[in-house]
């Protein structure tokens, strides 16, 4: 059976579905992509007609992101629905921690230590701050001061699975519309401590797709080839909208002033539905089931977390920032995204795996802990 069959096995035997690690490696890639992208010499109007059009999919990186959210909110629905035994929020809270933070601070140290050798470092070039500042940064992922900007979306990560056990429970007790209402709520700004709920959406509409996946597979079988096509076409023009209404004024998709809730709604339904086309549409589904995309659907977390200081490490190596043309930032992402990958694959070797060993190794000595009061 492939991710393309109707029939969707439950919770309880559920396998890991290579699509998804495929769509999630092409998105890590597009971030790299992105971020050159941004320091490349393009003139206002033509970074504006890239952005706008089908070829900004290949450089959306805040859509990646998105694409990230959504696909957290898809997986930790399995994971809830997998464990129905007592204490499983400790366990869930447990084995989050430790998928996201030993990766979070290791890149944080490694940006660090790069950043350390560059005298003119600087706010163009990237952030170095004094290791008095260190243990601050690592408390909790974050920006790191400056130094890990992607930290950002790990922060949301980490601090939206405090309250995602609360989304799942709406939209399994109750109906995903429940959830996706609280979440189309939480898209009011509470202020800067709670701005990471506006991306509830993003995970509500993972949960809701998990939950309501046989109902998404069989509407999508009923679909004509057609139909699928224009799922995917709905994804793409959803997820480049935000750059399209913004192309005039030349902002990033309303990022200039953070994630817009018009942002948040454009680009989070265009994510869900590039998940259903990731799954249910044939040539898709087979080309993000390649062992290419499968291998960074692996690395993708710590190619995510390293790849902008091997960037600005490249840029800055001579002291001097500059513009790179078009053609030297092909080339420049062709080396950043080579020597990240090679780094990507030791983190996710030496630092991610044994993380989730040693998240599962405190979570059994805990439980036999219990098992030793009790008797």
């Amino acid at each position: 059976m492939n991710a393309t069959d109707t029939a969707v096995p439950t919770a309880a035997t559920e396998p890991r579905i290579h699509a998804l690690d495929g769509l999630r490696g092409a998105a890590s890639v597009a971030v790299v992509a992105f971020h050159v992208f941004l320091i490349v010499d393009l003139s206002e109007l033509t970074s504006a007609g890239i952005l706008a059009t089908p070829l900004g999919l290949l450089v959306n990186g805040p859509g990646a992101v998105h694409v990230f959210f959504v696909l957290s909110g898809y997986v930790l629905a399995i994971a809830l629905s997998r464990d129905e035994a007592p204490g499983r929020l400790a366990r869930f809270y447990v084995r989050r921690v430790f998928r996201i933070h030993p990766a979070y601070m290791v890149a944080v140290l490694f940006a660090w230590v790069a950043s350390s050798g560059y005298p003119l470092w600087n706010s163009r070039c990237g952030f170095h701050v004094p290791g008095a500042l260190l243990p601050r940064a690592l408390v909790f992922p974050s920006m790191a001061f400056g130094m890990l900007p992607v930290g950002w979306s790990l922060y949301v990560e980490l601090a939206m699975s405090l309250v995602f056990p609360l989304l799942f429970l709406l939209a399994r007790r109750l109906h995903p519309a429940a959830a996706l209402a609280m979440a189309a709520l939480l898209l009011i700004d509470f202020g800067p401590l709670t701005s990471f709920l506006r991306f509830a959406l993003d995970f509500a509409l993972g949960a809701s797709l998990y939950l309501e996946r046989e109902r998404v597979a069989r509407g999508m079988a009923r679909l004509p080839a057609a139909g699928k096509g224009a799922v995917l076409v709905a994804a793409a023009l959803l997820l480049e909208a935000p750059y399209a209404l913004s192309a005039l004024t030349g902002g990033q998709a309303g990022l200039e002033r953070g994630h817009s809730p018009q942002t948040v709604v454009l680009m989070a339904t265009g994510s869900v539905l590039l998940v259903v086309s990731s799954l249910h549409l044939g040539p898709l589904t087979r080309c993000f089931e390649t062992p290419l995309a499968r291998f960074f659907g692996r690395i993708s977390y710590s190619l995510y977390l390293i790849h902008l200081t091997v960037l600005l490490v490249l840029r800055c190596r001579s002291g001097v920032v500059t513009r790179p043309s078009p053609l030297q930032g092909i080339l420049l992402f062709a080396v950043t995204l080579a020597i990240s990958t090679a780094l990507a694959v030791l983190g996710q070797r030496f630092v991610e795996e044994p993380a989730i060993r040693a998240g599962r190794a405190l979570i059994r000595a805990g439980e036999a802990s219990l098992r030793r009061r009790r008797s």
